[in-house]
């Protein structure tokens, strides 16, 4: 029965298809957030001393961490101790069914989609306002002045970062994870991947507010990040082979020329490669609410993104899903088979 674990990745895809991400009421991810917001404003409040502000930040971490991550691969190994003494037969079948449900939860590439089509249709009604406003839901930067070049590179770019911090990532560490720790490993690892991730979106910025904060969880997403980015980029190369209008060789060049161009140590490894297949210059400076941050540019093609650039790369984003998803497989089945 555990040779079924190598469709874990599939079964994960196809609910995320067919059902899309629950509801916001029920969405784990969505209580992560409300326990983060709650925590933050009972933990951030000394900012002029930076080691308690640290040492809060790392406070609040851990007990996301225990709530979201250490309490749920618990629960498995309680589930599997109780089957083990006389239906040790269902444990696969419990593995299963928990480990793809929470790599369901964890991913969510059709809800990216979509809601780029919304903008993408906006923009085809010549409808700037309505495609800022669409943009804003995924993006955290402010799209209120942003032009129709400007909204489709921001499209390009989320889909980039995303591939990694929303797909691969979590694909990557099931299989880290069950190669440790079979069922118990790939539910701890891709839990605390989710639960980190989601913390550093909301207090991993370099600013102010933030800088001390959410220096902890910062520096571990990176480190959670780290593999995931530089296999990323080898997917996204490959995934040009099979995209109309792109170009393979410029996305090794300026993908490994400019891999490193962030300060983070992998958020250019996916964005770089994009922005050589697309003949494009991505990132640079963006404004997030009142803050302006000039950040290099990625690429050296064109800053006048256009609608074809989006479904371009929306066909690449794609095509870079299903190698992950084969590769991912056949990760499971060479480990499987060795067990």
């Amino acid at each position: 029965m555990e040779h079924l674990i190598l469709f874990i990745p599939l079964f994960a895809l196809i609910l995320d298809t067919l059902l899309g991400e629950p509801p916001q009421y029920m969405h784990p991810i969505c209580f992560l957030g409300n326990t983060a917001t709650f925590l933050e404003k009972k933990l951030r409040h000394d900012q002029q001393n930076h080691s308690i502000a640290f040492l809060n930040g790392l406070l609040a971490s851990f007990i996301c961490i225990i709530i979201f991550s250490i309490i749920p691969t618990l629960f498995f190994l309680c589930i599997e101790k109780f089957l083990s003494y006389s239906f040790s037969f269902l444990i696969p079948i419990i593995g299963i069914f928990f480990s793809t449900l929470i790599l369901y939860i964890c991913i969510a590439p059709n809800s990216l989609i979509e809601h780029i089509h919304f903008v993408t249709k906006e923009l085809e009604n010549n409808n700037l306002i309505e495609a800022r406003k669409k943009l804003s839901w995924i993006v955290g930067r402010n799209t209120e002045k942003m032009e129709e070049s400007e909204i489709s590179r921001a499209c390009i770019e989320t889909l980039s970062e995303n591939s990694v911090d929303c797909f691969f990532a979590s694909f990557i560490w099931a299989i880290i994870g069950y190669l440790l720790f079979s069922f118990t490993g790939i539910i701890f690892f891709i839990s605390l991947h989710r639960t980190l991730n989601t913390l550093d979106a909301m207090w991993g910025k370099r600013n102010e507010k933030y800088e001390f904060f959410g220096k902890f969880v910062a520096r571990f997403d990176d480190v959670l990040n780290y593999i995931p980015a530089r296999i990323s980029f080898i997917f996204i190369i490959i995934a040009c082979l099979f995209t109309k209008n792109t170009n393979i060789k410029k996305a090794i060049f300026i993908g490994y020329k400019y891999r490193n161009t962030l300060a983070s140590p992998n958020s250019a490894w996916a964005e770089a490669p994009y922005a050589g297949a697309l003949n494009l210059k991505l990132a640079g400076p963006v404004v997030y609410g009142d803050f302006h941050c000039d950040y290099p540019y990625i690429g050296e093609g064109e800053l006048s993104a256009t609608k074809q650039h989006i479904y371009t790369a929306l066909v690449l984003y794609k095509n870079s899903i299903i190698i992950g998803t084969l590769f991912t497989i056949l990760s499971l089945f060479i480990i499987n088979s060795f067990k």
